[in-house]
């Protein structure tokens, strides 16, 4: 019995010290944060929306400005619709089940 009230203590004051450190941790971080949100002027803020856009100079080509992907998402759309303009019209005709192969019907209700 005796064994088990002092495990029961130790355990009660680790929880205690996990706490205090808890919110120990919780207050340094929680001001640390309010500096940096409290420093952050409207100027920044804009600065780094427009270097999202534009980029700047020494941006990397790891992941585009968001001209760049809207360039090259018109590429792609402008040669996806040559490449359909290329193409018979009969091409993107639908075709009806009776006209489906028979491999291509297999999961269809008979």
């Amino acid at each position: 019995m005796a064994k088990q009230t002092k495990a029961k203590k130790q355990a009660k004051l680790n929880l205690q010290m996990r706490e205090i450190i808890g919110s120990a941790y919780s207050f340094v971080r929680g001001r640390q944060y309010t500096e940096t949100v409290a420093n952050i002027t409207y100027e920044e803020l804009l600065d780094s929306a427009i270097d999202k856009i534009e980029g700047t100079k020494g941006r990397s080509e790891v992941r585009g400005t968001k001209l760049d992907r809207i360039e090259k998402i018109k590429a792609e759309i402008a040669q996806a619709v040559d490449t359909v303009k290329a193409q018979p019209p009969n091409q993107w005709q639908l075709q009806n089940e009776e006209s489906a192969s028979e491999e291509d019907a297999m999961n269809t209700e008979e």
